[in-house]
Protein backbone atom coordinates (compact mmCIF):
# COMPACT_ATOMS: atom_id res chain seq x y z
CA UNK A 1 0.00 0.00 0.00
CA UNK A 2 0.86 3.51 -0.85
CA UNK A 3 -0.91 6.88 -0.59
CA UNK A 4 -1.37 6.81 -4.66
CA UNK A 5 -2.04 3.22 -5.15
CA UNK A 6 -1.52 0.83 -7.96
CA UNK A 7 -2.82 -1.54 -10.67
CA UNK A 8 -3.28 -4.77 -8.13
CA UNK A 9 -5.36 -4.90 -4.45
CA UNK A 10 -3.30 -5.16 -1.48
CA UNK A 11 -5.07 -8.11 -0.58
CA UNK A 12 -3.59 -10.15 -3.04
CA UNK A 13 -0.54 -9.04 -2.49
CA UNK A 14 2.32 -9.93 0.16
CA UNK A 15 2.68 -7.26 2.89
CA UNK A 16 5.91 -5.30 2.19
CA UNK A 17 6.52 -2.24 4.05
CA UNK A 18 9.28 0.69 3.16
CA UNK A 19 11.79 -0.86 5.19
CA UNK A 20 11.67 -4.51 3.53
CA UNK A 21 11.20 -2.47 0.14
CA UNK A 22 14.55 -0.27 0.67
CA UNK A 23 16.09 -3.55 1.45
CA UNK A 24 15.01 -5.39 -1.94
CA UNK A 25 16.05 -1.96 -4.08
CA UNK A 26 19.19 -2.23 -2.34
CA UNK A 27 19.48 -6.03 -3.67
CA UNK A 28 18.10 -5.12 -7.32
CA UNK A 29 20.77 -2.29 -7.79
CA UNK A 30 23.66 -4.37 -6.29
CA UNK A 31 22.87 -6.80 -8.69
CA UNK A 32 23.72 -4.63 -11.53
CA UNK A 33 19.93 -4.35 -12.45
CA UNK A 34 17.04 -1.26 -12.51
CA UNK A 35 14.21 -0.82 -10.87
CA UNK A 36 10.63 0.49 -12.12
CA UNK A 37 8.27 1.59 -9.71
CA UNK A 38 4.46 1.50 -10.21
CA UNK A 39 2.45 4.68 -9.01
CA UNK A 40 -0.09 3.30 -11.77
CA UNK A 41 -3.68 4.23 -9.79
CA UNK A 42 -6.17 5.04 -12.60
CA UNK A 43 -7.60 7.59 -10.02
CA UNK A 44 -6.64 9.10 -6.78
CA UNK A 45 -9.72 10.69 -6.01
CA UNK A 46 -8.75 14.11 -7.21
CA UNK A 47 -6.72 14.13 -4.18
CA UNK A 48 -4.03 15.42 -6.75
CA UNK A 49 -4.94 19.07 -6.87
CA UNK A 50 -5.20 19.54 -3.20
CA UNK A 51 -2.05 20.86 -0.77
CA UNK A 52 -2.34 17.36 0.83
CA UNK A 53 -2.12 15.37 -1.79
CA UNK A 54 0.38 16.90 -3.58
CA UNK A 55 2.78 16.93 -0.30
CA UNK A 56 1.68 12.99 -0.36
CA UNK A 57 2.51 12.59 -3.69
CA UNK A 58 6.03 14.57 -2.98
CA UNK A 59 6.90 12.33 0.08
CA UNK A 60 6.61 8.88 -2.06
CA UNK A 61 8.35 10.43 -4.88
CA UNK A 62 11.01 12.03 -2.54
CA UNK A 63 11.40 8.86 -1.04
CA UNK A 64 11.62 7.03 -4.36
CA UNK A 65 14.52 9.43 -5.64
CA UNK A 66 16.09 8.60 -1.95
CA UNK A 67 16.37 4.88 -3.08
CA UNK A 68 17.57 5.45 -6.27
CA UNK A 69 14.49 4.35 -8.06
CA UNK A 70 15.06 4.68 -12.02
CA UNK A 71 11.72 5.03 -13.26
CA UNK A 72 8.40 5.02 -12.67
CA UNK A 73 4.90 3.29 -14.61
CA UNK A 74 2.18 5.85 -14.38
CA UNK A 75 -1.31 5.63 -15.82
CA UNK A 76 -2.80 9.41 -15.01
CA UNK A 77 -1.18 11.91 -17.30
CA UNK A 78 -1.12 14.83 -14.45
CA UNK A 79 1.13 12.20 -12.43
CA UNK A 80 3.59 11.89 -15.71
CA UNK A 81 3.85 15.54 -15.54
CA UNK A 82 4.34 16.75 -12.56
CA UNK A 83 7.52 13.74 -12.57
CA UNK A 84 9.04 15.36 -15.51
CA UNK A 85 8.63 18.76 -14.33
CA UNK A 86 9.67 18.00 -10.59
CA UNK A 87 11.14 15.01 -10.86
CA UNK A 88 13.09 14.80 -14.27
CA UNK A 89 16.10 12.03 -13.73
CA UNK A 90 12.98 9.41 -13.48
CA UNK A 91 12.45 7.58 -17.01
CA UNK A 92 8.28 7.66 -17.43
CA UNK A 93 6.72 4.18 -18.52
CA UNK A 94 3.09 4.75 -19.24
CA UNK A 95 0.77 2.10 -18.09
CA UNK A 96 -1.31 -0.55 -20.07
CA UNK A 97 -4.22 0.61 -17.76
CA UNK A 98 -3.58 4.02 -19.90
CA UNK A 99 -5.14 2.02 -22.52
CA UNK A 100 -3.52 3.23 -25.58
CA UNK A 101 -4.63 1.48 -28.65
CA UNK A 102 -3.91 4.22 -31.33
CA UNK A 103 -0.89 5.86 -32.88
CA UNK A 104 -2.71 9.52 -31.96
CA UNK A 105 -3.07 8.56 -28.55
CA UNK A 106 0.26 7.06 -27.98
CA UNK A 107 1.94 10.32 -29.87
CA UNK A 108 -0.07 12.39 -27.53
CA UNK A 109 1.36 10.76 -24.00
CA UNK A 110 4.89 11.18 -25.83
CA UNK A 111 4.10 14.92 -26.10
CA UNK A 112 3.53 15.02 -22.63
CA UNK A 113 6.73 13.13 -21.70
CA UNK A 114 6.64 9.18 -21.72
CA UNK A 115 9.92 7.50 -22.19
CA UNK A 116 7.71 4.30 -22.62
CA UNK A 117 4.31 3.23 -23.50
CA UNK A 118 2.92 -0.23 -22.57
CA UNK A 119 0.18 -0.56 -24.88
CA UNK A 120 -3.42 -1.80 -24.03
CA UNK A 121 -3.24 -5.72 -23.73
CA UNK A 122 -6.89 -6.04 -23.85
CA UNK A 123 -7.13 -4.76 -28.07
CA UNK A 124 -3.56 -4.00 -29.17
CA UNK A 125 -1.17 -7.42 -29.06
CA UNK A 126 -1.92 -8.63 -32.29
CA UNK A 127 -2.27 -5.61 -34.26
CA UNK A 128 0.80 -5.49 -36.54
CA UNK A 129 -0.58 -2.61 -38.33
CA UNK A 130 -0.58 -0.30 -35.16
CA UNK A 131 3.04 -1.51 -34.37
CA UNK A 132 3.69 -0.37 -37.91
CA UNK A 133 2.48 3.39 -37.48
CA UNK A 134 3.96 3.24 -34.12
CA UNK A 135 7.22 2.07 -35.34
CA UNK A 136 7.20 5.27 -37.87
CA UNK A 137 6.13 7.87 -36.27
CA UNK A 138 7.16 7.52 -32.36
CA UNK A 139 10.68 8.19 -30.52
CA UNK A 140 9.87 6.64 -27.45
CA UNK A 141 10.03 2.73 -26.84
CA UNK A 142 6.77 0.87 -27.08
CA UNK A 143 6.26 -2.29 -24.76
CA UNK A 144 4.35 -4.88 -24.42
CA UNK A 145 2.41 -7.38 -21.94
CA UNK A 146 3.21 -10.95 -23.50
CA UNK A 147 1.35 -13.42 -20.97
CA UNK A 148 -1.64 -11.63 -19.62
CA UNK A 149 -4.77 -13.62 -20.24
CA UNK A 150 -7.52 -10.87 -19.91
CA UNK A 151 -10.81 -11.02 -22.08
CA UNK A 152 -9.85 -9.81 -25.81
CA UNK A 153 -11.46 -6.13 -25.94
CA UNK A 154 -12.75 -6.40 -22.27
CA UNK A 155 -15.62 -4.26 -20.74
CA UNK A 156 -14.31 -4.13 -17.29
CA UNK A 157 -10.88 -2.68 -18.34
CA UNK A 158 -11.50 0.38 -17.02
CA UNK A 159 -13.52 0.04 -14.08
CA UNK A 160 -11.30 -3.14 -13.01
CA UNK A 161 -8.08 -0.55 -12.97
CA UNK A 162 -10.04 2.03 -11.15
CA UNK A 163 -11.11 -1.15 -8.59
CA UNK A 164 -7.70 -2.30 -7.97
CA UNK A 165 -6.71 1.76 -7.83
CA UNK A 166 -8.62 1.95 -4.32
CA UNK A 167 -7.65 -0.96 -3.18
CA UNK A 168 -4.15 -0.59 -3.17
CA UNK A 169 -4.50 3.16 -1.62
CA UNK A 170 -3.27 3.63 2.30
CA UNK A 171 -6.15 6.23 2.22
CA UNK A 172 -8.58 4.94 1.26
CA UNK A 173 -12.21 4.58 3.57
CA UNK A 174 -12.28 1.07 2.67
CA UNK A 175 -9.09 0.09 3.64
CA UNK A 176 -8.04 -2.22 0.94
CA UNK A 177 -11.46 -4.59 0.84
CA UNK A 178 -12.72 -5.44 -2.59
CA UNK A 179 -14.62 -8.19 -3.81
CA UNK A 180 -13.02 -8.04 -7.55
CA UNK A 181 -16.40 -8.34 -9.52
CA UNK A 182 -13.88 -7.89 -13.08
CA UNK A 183 -11.91 -10.47 -12.51
CA UNK A 184 -14.95 -13.32 -11.46
CA UNK A 185 -16.24 -11.62 -14.44
CA UNK A 186 -13.62 -12.24 -16.29
CA UNK A 187 -13.45 -15.79 -15.77
CA UNK A 188 -16.64 -16.74 -15.93
CA UNK A 189 -16.77 -15.26 -19.44
CA UNK A 190 -14.00 -17.35 -20.10
CA UNK A 191 -15.47 -20.68 -18.96
CA UNK A 192 -18.82 -19.98 -20.87
CA UNK A 193 -16.50 -18.85 -23.92
CA UNK A 194 -13.62 -21.04 -23.91
CA UNK A 195 -12.21 -19.41 -27.33
CA UNK A 196 -11.60 -16.56 -25.34
CA UNK A 197 -8.76 -18.65 -23.60
CA UNK A 198 -7.34 -18.09 -27.63
CA UNK A 199 -8.72 -14.21 -27.62
CA UNK A 200 -6.95 -13.63 -24.80
CA UNK A 201 -4.19 -11.40 -25.95
CA UNK A 202 -0.62 -13.56 -24.89
CA UNK A 203 2.54 -14.13 -26.91
CA UNK A 204 3.56 -17.42 -27.10
CA UNK A 205 7.56 -17.75 -26.22
CA UNK A 206 7.45 -19.09 -30.01
CA UNK A 207 6.26 -16.14 -31.85
CA UNK A 208 8.36 -13.27 -29.99
CA UNK A 209 10.53 -12.93 -32.81
CA UNK A 210 7.48 -11.42 -35.39
CA UNK A 211 6.86 -8.25 -32.19
CA UNK A 212 11.33 -7.67 -32.73
CA UNK A 213 10.65 -7.57 -36.04
CA UNK A 214 7.60 -5.20 -35.53
CA UNK A 215 9.54 -2.76 -33.60
CA UNK A 216 8.50 -3.67 -30.10
CA UNK A 217 11.21 -2.73 -27.69
CA UNK A 218 10.43 -4.74 -24.84
CA UNK A 219 7.84 -7.52 -23.33
CA UNK A 220 6.85 -6.81 -19.46
CA UNK A 221 6.03 -9.98 -17.93
CA UNK A 222 3.24 -10.17 -15.48
CA UNK A 223 2.34 -10.89 -12.41
CA UNK A 224 3.53 -9.73 -9.19
CA UNK A 225 1.16 -11.52 -7.38
CA UNK A 226 2.71 -14.80 -8.26
CA UNK A 227 4.79 -17.84 -6.47
CA UNK A 228 8.70 -16.99 -7.25
CA UNK A 229 8.74 -20.48 -9.00
CA UNK A 230 5.78 -19.40 -11.43
CA UNK A 231 8.32 -15.89 -12.19
CA UNK A 232 11.36 -18.37 -13.08
CA UNK A 233 9.69 -20.31 -15.15
CA UNK A 234 7.99 -17.77 -17.31
CA UNK A 235 11.60 -15.48 -17.91
CA UNK A 236 13.00 -18.89 -18.96
CA UNK A 237 10.32 -19.88 -21.37
CA UNK A 238 10.49 -16.37 -23.02
CA UNK A 239 14.41 -16.43 -23.08
CA UNK A 240 14.29 -19.92 -24.90
CA UNK A 241 11.84 -19.08 -26.99
CA UNK A 242 9.97 -22.01 -26.51
CA UNK A 243 7.78 -23.84 -24.05
CA UNK A 244 6.21 -27.21 -24.27
CA UNK A 245 3.43 -28.51 -22.88
CA UNK A 246 0.78 -26.46 -21.14
CA UNK A 247 0.25 -23.02 -22.12
CA UNK A 248 -1.55 -22.13 -19.17
CA UNK A 249 1.35 -22.43 -16.94
CA UNK A 250 2.84 -19.10 -17.86
CA UNK A 251 -0.24 -17.23 -17.27
CA UNK A 252 -1.65 -15.64 -13.67
CA UNK A 253 -3.73 -18.93 -12.31
CA UNK A 254 -4.82 -20.33 -8.88
CA UNK A 255 -1.58 -22.37 -9.48
CA UNK A 256 0.89 -19.60 -10.02
CA UNK A 257 -0.89 -17.58 -7.09
CA UNK A 258 1.14 -16.66 -3.95
CA UNK A 259 -1.50 -15.92 -1.99
CA UNK A 260 -3.63 -19.30 -3.02
CA UNK A 261 -0.34 -21.25 -2.05
CA UNK A 262 0.50 -19.34 0.53
CA UNK A 263 -2.25 -17.84 2.37
CA UNK A 264 -1.47 -14.86 5.11
CA UNK A 265 -4.66 -15.45 7.61
CA UNK A 266 -3.68 -11.71 9.62
CA UNK A 267 -3.71 -10.41 5.49
CA UNK A 268 -7.18 -12.12 5.06
CA UNK A 269 -8.71 -10.77 8.19
CA UNK A 270 -7.44 -7.43 7.55
CA UNK A 271 -9.14 -6.96 4.23
CA UNK A 272 -12.58 -9.03 4.26
CA UNK A 273 -13.28 -9.85 7.53
CA UNK A 274 -15.58 -6.65 7.77
CA UNK A 275 -18.85 -8.21 9.25
CA UNK A 276 -21.18 -4.85 9.29
CA UNK A 277 -20.56 -4.14 5.62
CA UNK A 278 -20.99 -7.83 4.50
CA UNK A 279 -21.83 -11.28 4.93
CA UNK A 280 -19.18 -12.95 5.71
CA UNK A 281 -19.97 -16.30 5.33
CA UNK A 282 -21.26 -15.53 1.71
CA UNK A 283 -18.12 -13.88 1.15
CA UNK A 284 -16.23 -16.96 2.18
CA UNK A 285 -18.01 -19.33 -0.40
CA UNK A 286 -16.14 -17.27 -3.33
CA UNK A 287 -13.04 -18.77 -2.35
CA UNK A 288 -14.31 -21.63 -4.23
CA UNK A 289 -13.77 -19.78 -7.31
CA UNK A 290 -10.36 -19.30 -7.07
CA UNK A 291 -9.14 -23.33 -7.12
CA UNK A 292 -8.15 -24.85 -10.23
CA UNK A 293 -10.11 -26.06 -13.34
CA UNK A 294 -7.62 -28.16 -14.64
CA UNK A 295 -7.36 -25.46 -17.93
CA UNK A 296 -5.16 -27.16 -20.71
CA UNK A 297 -3.90 -25.12 -23.37
CA UNK A 298 -1.78 -27.04 -26.08
CA UNK A 299 1.08 -25.29 -26.94
CA UNK A 300 2.45 -27.33 -29.31
CA UNK A 301 -1.17 -27.21 -31.41
CA UNK A 302 -0.95 -23.68 -31.87
CA UNK A 303 1.97 -23.38 -33.75
CA UNK A 304 1.19 -21.25 -37.00
CA UNK A 305 -1.33 -19.34 -35.24
CA UNK A 306 0.00 -15.44 -35.25
CA UNK A 307 0.64 -16.56 -38.93
CA UNK A 308 -3.24 -15.01 -39.27
CA UNK A 309 -2.73 -11.29 -37.74
CA UNK A 310 0.06 -10.48 -39.60
CA UNK A 311 -1.97 -9.67 -42.71
CA UNK A 312 -5.38 -9.26 -41.04
CA UNK A 313 -6.75 -6.91 -38.21
CA UNK A 314 -9.30 -8.13 -35.99
CA UNK A 315 -10.71 -4.46 -36.37
CA UNK A 316 -11.82 -5.33 -40.02
CA UNK A 317 -14.38 -8.02 -39.22
CA UNK A 318 -15.91 -9.91 -36.44
CA UNK A 319 -15.26 -12.89 -34.37
CA UNK A 320 -17.99 -14.54 -35.66
CA UNK A 321 -17.23 -14.21 -39.38
CA UNK A 322 -13.66 -14.78 -38.70
CA UNK A 323 -13.69 -17.47 -36.28
CA UNK A 324 -9.73 -18.14 -36.47
CA UNK A 325 -9.50 -18.24 -32.72
CA UNK A 326 -12.63 -20.55 -32.36
CA UNK A 327 -10.62 -23.30 -35.08
CA UNK A 328 -7.53 -22.87 -32.31
CA UNK A 329 -9.32 -23.12 -29.34
CA UNK A 330 -11.36 -26.82 -30.20
CA UNK A 331 -7.77 -28.24 -30.98
CA UNK A 332 -5.48 -26.71 -27.83
CA UNK A 333 -8.43 -26.02 -25.03
CA UNK A 334 -9.58 -28.32 -22.27
CA UNK A 335 -10.99 -27.65 -19.76
CA UNK A 336 -11.88 -30.82 -16.90
CA UNK A 337 -14.26 -28.97 -14.38
CA UNK A 338 -15.52 -26.45 -16.65
CA UNK A 339 -19.46 -27.38 -15.86
CA UNK A 340 -19.05 -27.76 -12.13
CA UNK A 341 -16.87 -24.37 -12.46
CA UNK A 342 -19.34 -22.83 -14.82
CA UNK A 343 -22.38 -23.56 -11.86
CA UNK A 344 -20.04 -22.22 -9.04
CA UNK A 345 -19.97 -18.61 -10.90
CA UNK A 346 -23.30 -18.42 -12.06
CA UNK A 347 -24.28 -18.59 -8.71
CA UNK A 348 -21.96 -16.16 -7.22
CA UNK A 349 -22.11 -13.89 -9.65
CA UNK A 350 -26.06 -14.18 -8.65
CA UNK A 351 -25.40 -13.41 -5.22
CA UNK A 352 -23.55 -10.17 -6.36
CA UNK A 353 -25.84 -8.73 -8.49
CA UNK A 354 -29.03 -9.56 -6.23
CA UNK A 355 -27.43 -7.92 -3.10
CA UNK A 356 -28.21 -11.12 -1.17
CA UNK A 357 -24.13 -11.34 -0.07
CA UNK A 358 -24.81 -8.01 1.71
CA UNK A 359 -27.55 -9.40 4.06
CA UNK A 360 -27.67 -12.16 6.30
CA UNK A 361 -31.04 -12.27 6.23
CA UNK A 362 -33.29 -12.29 3.32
Amino acid sequence: EDYLGGGRPSAILKRVNQKKAAAHIKYIHDNGFKFNYLVNASCIDNLEYTRGGQAQVKRLLDWLSYLGVESLTVTIPFILQLAKRQYPHFKVTVSTMAHVNSCLKAQRWQELGADKITLSNTESNRDFRLFKALKDSLSCEIQLIANANCLYCCPFHFYHANLSSHASQSRHLNSGFIIDYCHLNCRLQHLKHPEDFIRSPWIRPEDTGYYEKAGIASLKFIDRGMTTAALTRIAKAYICRRYEGNLYDLFMSPANSASFNNPDLLSRLKYFFRPLRINVFRLMKGARLASDWGVFIDNQKLEGFIQHFLGHSCLDTTCNECRHCHAFAELAVNIERKKEALEEHLSYQDSLSSGSIFRYFR
